[in-house]
């Protein structure tokens, strides 16, 4: 089996288990600071080889999106700039995607 198949299972069945995984965060919760075009899902962090904390973000759909440059650079999830709200204080910026990536990093605490 290759490599990348093997890490790709591996992290497949770290993502998934019993029930749903992660934390459920909303723009409710969040209120302005909120950063995406949906206004609710889930956030998710699991351990990646290399010691690497993979966050990211999982829509309603079931989608499932990178939050940080970790999750960005696995190339297993879906970029979030298709879901990532304009900030209006300074297009074409995005809004900043802090709070979610905290949120997530609560999930995944060192060994």
């Amino acid at each position: 089996m290759h490599l990348k198949k093997i890490i790709a299972i591996i992290v497949v069945l770290g993502l998934t288990g019993c029930g749903e995984k992660g934390k459920a965060v909303s723009q409710t919760q969040f209120g302005d600071e909120w950063p995406l075009i949906l206004t609710e899902g889930r956030v998710s962090c699991v351990w990646f080889p290399g010691r690497r904390k993979i966050v990211t973000f999982i829509a309603p759909d079931g989608k499932e999106y990178s939050l940080n440059g970790q999750a960005s650079s696995s190339g297993y999830f879906l970029p979030i700039d298709s879901i990532h709200k304009p900030d209006p204080t300074n297009p074409p910026a995005k809004k900043s995607i802090v709070v979610l990536i905290s949120e997530g990093l609560k999930l995944c605490p060192d060994p």
